[in-house]
């Protein structure tokens, strides 16, 4: 663990609670990771503005990988927007309206886009997009830069939208990011390509990178770093891929794997 320069961290699920609460002692463990010039990532299907918001105190400093790798950037710049053509956005909504029980985020830089008013997935929609619209037609969106498309299945995302849309994979990044999320984007807009970038740019190698994760979103991730751990509470997927596991994310599993990171510094 010496060696470690960079860290990125899954949230929902990972460095979140199960009430998507960050813990305080959080900001203490970046305090320290800077002073050792160890650099932190959020790494998330969430929105870069929420992401921002989540870590308003220390954000200027972090670096963010947000929608799933279609967006990248510091704490003040943008590096990377993987965007979507319209036209296949628009291919791909009609598909998903024919999967029942599936509502659908048309996640965009500026703002997410919702059509469907059911209670349950607005408030959904809102917890993970702070910037978030309600439209009439999601084909009417215009002005802004399409990253995903999201996809909220009240059914569950494995057992329902995802078998039938698996067989965008070929042609798209399609990834299951929660048991009722699931995304699609541009091919190759994961978090794994999106560490990538940000490895090339700082000059820290994935042998110096130490990664966190509970879902198959993370699986480019995991691949990409040296220290990859897998929180007791991720699926078993992601737990054969990591090398490591941490504790769950009940029990502050990323955290404690950070002190003893930073234990070995002192």
């Amino acid at each position: 663990m010496d060696s470690v320069r960079l860290i990125a961290s899954d949230m929902d699920g990972t460095l979140l609670n199960g009430r998507g609460e960050l813990d305080p002692d959080f900001f203490i463990v970046f305090e320290q990771l800077q002073r050792h010039g160890i650099r932190f990532a959020a790494a998330s299907g969430r929105q870069y503005d929420g992401l921002r918001k989540t870590f308003s105190p220390v954000a200027d400093r972090m670096l963010f990988i947000a929608e799933n790798g279609a967006y990248v950037a510091d704490g003040r710049n943008e590096w990377l927007v993987e965007d979507m053509d319209r036209k296949t956005a628009a291919r791909l909504i009609v598909q998903i309206r024919d999967v029942e029980g599936a509502c659908i985020v048309l996640a965009g830089r500026d703002s997410a886009y919702i059509e469907d008013s059911l209670p349950e997935f607005v408030r959904e929609a809102r917890r993970y997009y702070t910037r978030c619209e309600q439209v009439d037609d999601l084909l009417s969106v215009k002005g802004d830069r399409l990253l995903k498309i999201a996809i909220y299945d009240f059914k569950g995302a494995v057992n329902n939208s995802y078998p039938y849309l698996k067989h965008l994979a070929d042609r798209f990044q399609v990834a299951v990011s929660g048991e009722r999320w699931m995304d699609i984007s541009r091919k190759g807009a994961n978090k794994g390509n999106a560490l990538e970038l940000i490895q090339r740019r700082l000059g820290i190698s994935a042998e110096e990178t130490m990664v966190f994760g509970d879902q198959m979103n993370d699986a480019e991730m995991m691949r990409q770093a040296g220290f990859s751990y897998a929180v007791a509470n991720a699926v078993p997927e992601i737990r054969k891929i990591a090398a490591f596991t941490a504790p769950s994310n009940e029990d502050n599993g990323v955290i404690q794997v950070l002190r003893k990171v930073l234990a070995g510094r002192n």
